[in-house]
């Protein structure tokens, strides 16, 4: 994949997590990264995407320490191929970061998709109001598995991110026989489509909801106009996606700071 391709999914995956910083006032955007700072306790809600690699990368990274020894606990680094390849983890590496490994990300041509297949008790609705927005949160931290402080903090969170910063997104519940189980965010940029937060809770997986709601999600993508779709996967869905036609492209390389 060639670094343009690279950097319009890691514009994609930016819209989705700067959204959060933004939320309590801190995203850190300058050319080729971005950070993301926000009260829930948890590595994937405060850290930073490295797509390019300019001067200051070492400066940036102090900053973004600064702000995690300030109770945030440690941070998640996401840095795509062309960023390593120009040297980024190994500088990151030689300030004080941890490697961690490997995140594959995944995309599917939109219009080979499968089509859904009918779930009797099963349905799937749009987020609208703040009570619902709350309710998401605190499902997509349960369905991911953080601990309790971390689904408060994202509870409490998800309402406050500005409508600006949700511009091309969309937030999914899934309800199983009139209880929301499951949780699946849209967001559409660069003529992609990518679907993030896919999470179940524990005693309703293995029912083919979670695979529901990303069809759903990449649909509302193909009538947003969108040709790609996009996710990065967890070892517990990446046979599931395969199955729906998602192939591995490359893998961002994973930093721990703090």
């Amino acid at each position: 994949m060639n670094q343009s391709a690279s950097q319009t999914l890691d514009a994609n995956m930016i819209n989705y997590w700067v959204g959060y910083g933004a939320a309590v006032g801190r995203a850190i955007e300058e050319p080729g990264r971005v950070a993301y700072l926000t009260s829930v306790p948890h590595p994937l809600f405060n850290g930073a995407i490295v797509s390019a690699v300019h001067d200051g990368l070492e400066d940036f990274a102090r900053v973004v320490g600064a702000a995690l020894a300030k109770g945030r606990g440690p941070g998640m680094w996401w840095l795509s191929p062309p960023a390593v390849a120009a040297g980024a983890a190994d500088r990151l590496v030689a300030v004080g970061l941890r490697d961690v490994g490997t995140v594959p990300a995944m995309t599917v041509d939109l219009r080979l998709l499968p089509p859904a297949a009918d779930q009797p008790g099963l349905t799937i609705r749009q987020v609208e109001s703040a009570e619902d927005r709350a309710l998401w949160g605190e499902l997509a931290a349960r369905g991911t598995g953080f601990e309790e402080p971390a689904v408060r903090a994202l509870a409490a969170l998800e309402p406050l991110i500005p409508a600006a910063r949700l511009d091309g997104q969309v937030r999914l519940l899934a309800d199983y026989e009139g209880k929301a189980v499951a949780t699946g965010a849209l967001v559409i940029s660069g003529g992609l489509a990518g679907a993030y937060a896919v999470s179940t809770l524990p005693e309703f997986r293995r029912r083919g909801i979670g695979r529901a709601i990303t069809l759903h999600a990449l649909q509302l993508g193909v009538a947003g106009g969108a040709r790609t779709g996009f996710l990065q996967s967890s070892p517990m869905g990446f046979r599931v996606y395969e199955s729906m036609g998602f192939r591995e492209i490359f893998s961002y390389r994973l930093l721990q700071q703090g």
